[in-house]
């Protein structure tokens, strides 16, 4: 499991930075940009099935999670789906080195918060996308309740739109909720 910790941390690492390289480029988003979004559920379901071939995670929680996600995702395309079923999946990798107590799994967390504190702006964006994925009533109670420090501001939300990139997976939303 801790090469998995590992390389989990490598291949989000190389998402996170390409990312940040092609916003700053300024140039369209290429048609992997665009789809980033599936890029990371591979990478997400890459890691469960790992981890169900380690005999970490039932098999069936992989194919409860397809089955669950798929059809609601063809009901309504929209990233949020994505996001909301990758959560758990994700969780699952550090949960998981946690209980069988890797040592790795500091090296997970030491990880995240500093992707976290360096992206900030990208993590409040895939909130806001996420949010604004939400049917009507729910995105008006969650907008309610969520603090300002989470929200994107209008010159960060301009930055983003200008750059485009974040189309793959703030233009599924931004679609289906008009």
């Amino acid at each position: 499991m801790g090469k998995l910790v590992k390389y989990s941390i490598l291949l989000w690492s190389t998402d996170a930075v390409d990312g940040k390289i092609a916003r700053r480029s300024l140039t369209p988003p290429s048609r992997i940009g665009k789809q980033d979004i599936w890029i990371d559920v591979a990478l997400t379901v890459g890691c469960a099935i790992a981890l169900a071939r380690m005999e970490y995670l039932p098999d069936r929680i992989i194919a409860g999670w397809a089955a669950v996600c798929t059809p609601l995702y063809w009901l309504r395309p929209v990233s949020t789906i994505l996001l909301a079923f990758m959560f758990p999946l994700q969780l699952s990798l550090p949960v998981l080195a946690i209980v069988h107590r890797r040592p790795e799994v500091w090296l997970y967390v030491i990880w995240v918060a500093a992707l976290a504190v360096l992206n900030w702006t990208r993590l409040k964006w895939v909130i806001e996308v996420f949010i604004e994925g939400l049917p009507d009533r729910q995105r008006e109670w969650v907008w309610s309740w969520l603090p300002t420090w989470l929200q994107l501001s209008e010159e960060e939300r301009a930055a983003f739109q200008r750059s485009e990139v974040p189309a793959s997976l703030g233009q599924e939303g931004a679609d289906s909720s008009a």
